[in-house]
């Protein structure tokens, strides 16, 4: 039996509101970014073009999430802690 092979086109370029949804952040990220010179961005018209491959190339660039706890999050409450909270 022939396996399909399905082949995927990646865009040259994205809309900054495409390129936000791609990283899970705001439009405004994605404006910040591009005035830093960490993502390439072109003009056509009044429509600002965000590079694929910078795009790509930028959330390669951020550090990996290591096993150290994240400042901040949510910790789950023990059943101790539970039964303190309630006393």
């Amino acid at each position: 039996m022939p396996v399909l092979e399905v082949k995927t086109i990646e865009p040259l370029a994205m809309s900054p509101d495409a390129a936000a949804t791609l990283l899970s952040v705001n439009k405004r990220t994605i404006y910040r970014l591009i005035t830093e010179k960490k993502l390439i961005a072109r003009k056509e018209g009044s429509r600002t073009l965000v590079d694929y491959q910078s795009v790509k190339k930028h959330y390669e660039s951020l550090p990996l999430l290591s096993g150290a706890p994240i400042p901040n999050a949510p910790q789950m409450m023990t059943i101790a802690r539970k039964r303190r909270a309630r006393a």
